[in-house]
């Protein structure tokens, strides 16, 4: 018996549209993604600018509590 190779592999032609507009849908993507990254790393940045504005009002907050508990430490030894 004589063994007997079939090819079965499927080719497509593609016209020079069909190329075209591959090659758009690439340029898109790679468009949109530069798009996204821009726009993740300006809301990063945004967000670091909140959380230190964030950060310096609780120091703020905790040196006035300081000195309210620390006066009223003051009045409280003076009154023993």
């Amino acid at each position: 018996m004589k063994d007997i190779t079939v090819n079965t592999t499927l080719t497509i032609q593609r016209s020079s549209a069909q190329h075209a507009a591959a090659g758009a849908g690439e340029r898109l993507a790679r468009r949109l993604g530069l798009a996204l990254l821009t726009w993740s790393s300006a809301a990063e940045a945004r967000r670091s600018r909140v959380d230190l504005a964030r950060a310096a009002e609780l120091r703020r907050d905790a040196n006035l509590l300081r000195e309210e508990n620390f006066a009223t430490l003051a009045r409280l030894a003076r009154t023993l």
